[in-house]
């Protein structure tokens, strides 16, 4: 019940030239901005890849929070490196798999991940730059590819990158966010996985209005 999309590999795929920062221009609704991946690149099979990303319900309390996440990126078949498995530390997003569908390096990348759970899978995109903005003309086809992967690009959200701030210059160190369920793309924690046992259970864990794919 539920499956992750079927992606294409993208052979024109380079480790190197995609390794840096990327600003996330769009993203499967999440309550964050200023959010970038750095990846950089370790042997000749995997990569750690640091997720940074400020959290909007703090701007209420006036509190500056970045929060900072690195994980590591696993290519599992050398022929086609644009398929990757990541996993979070202390299984704070368990793992998933990690596609880049699309990209120039220079410019643009378009990413989907896909965790499989017991009933059903997740599934999550985001739009990548090399800049803080990006062509309009650029986004829209990367959410033409989006639609045509079962997907669906009106579940994208914008990210916002002004005034951003730096994590090591956060007021506080927030230990709720290393503690909870998900990570800023949306996946269980593996152990939380392992304790489910039904789909009432599941349920809890997921708010099934934001992208669970069943079929």
């Amino acid at each position: 019940m539920g499956s992750c999309p079927v992606i294409k590999p993208l052979e024109t795929f380079n480790v190197d030239k995609f390794n840096g920062t990327w600003y996330v221009i769009e993203i499967f609704g999440r309550h964050t901005k200023c959010m970038t991946l750095t990846f950089e690149k370790k042997t000749n099979t995997s990569l750690t890849v640091t997720q940074a990303m400020e959290f909007y319900m703090l701007d209420k309390v006036n509190i500056d929070y970045a929060h900072a996440n690195t994980g590591t990126l696993e290519i599992l078949d050398k022929t086609n490196p644009s398929k990757m498995q990541i996993r979070w530390p202390d299984n704070i997003a368990g793992s998933a798999t990690f596609n880049i569908v699309d990209t120039d390096h220079s410019s643009y990348a378009l990413i989907v991940e896909c965790q499989k759970l017991l009933f059903l899978s997740r599934t999550n995109a985001a739009i990548l730059s090399r800049e803080p903005f990006l062509k309009l003309a650029v986004k829209q086809k990367l959410q033409g590819q989006i639609n045509t992967m079962d997907l669906d690009a009106t579940d994208f959200s914008a990210m916002k990158h002004e005034n951003c701030i730096r994590p090591e210059d956060s007021d506080v160190d927030l230990g709720f966010v290393r503690d909870q369920v998900y990570n800023a793309f949306g996946f269980v924690q593996d152990d939380k996985i392992n304790q489910i046992n039904d789909e009432e259970e599941m349920a809890d864990y997921i708010n099934f209005g934001d992208r669970p794919r069943g079929r």
